[in-house]
């Protein structure tokens, strides 16, 4: 990643602050506004780096696989008897959904 933003920072921003040096009458005034920018993206940069180390593990807690409570678990399906051909496409999907349901909790 530092090296992307390296190479960003030597081919992209520097022909961008070239063509912002052209639009100011003196360079040291387009120096300042370009030095202006740059902190201000800095502190942006700081800022979400920030947030993000406060965020994401607080996420991570929200988000980290717990077992559901005992009243939310769904019950596992009653054993089917009797020949798979008596069975109909909805027992299937039935089941399908159970296991499903069994295995993302």
């Amino acid at each position: 990643m530092a090296g992307e933003a390296q190479s960003v920072q030597e081919t992209e921003f520097a022909e961008a602050a070239a063509r912002a040096r052209k639009l100011f009458a003196s360079e040291s005034e387009a120096e300042s506004l370009l030095r202006e920018m740059m902190a201000e993206e800095e502190g942006r940069v700081a800022e979400a780096i920030v947030f993000a180390e406060v965020l994401v593990p607080m996420l991570a807690r929200r988000l980290a696989v717990q077992p559901p409570a005992p009243h939310l678990r769904a019950a596992p399906p009653a054993p089917r008897t009797g020949p798979a051909e008596a069975r109909g496409i909805a027992d299937f999907i039935d089941e399908m959904l159970a296991q499903d349901r069994l295995g993302s909790h």
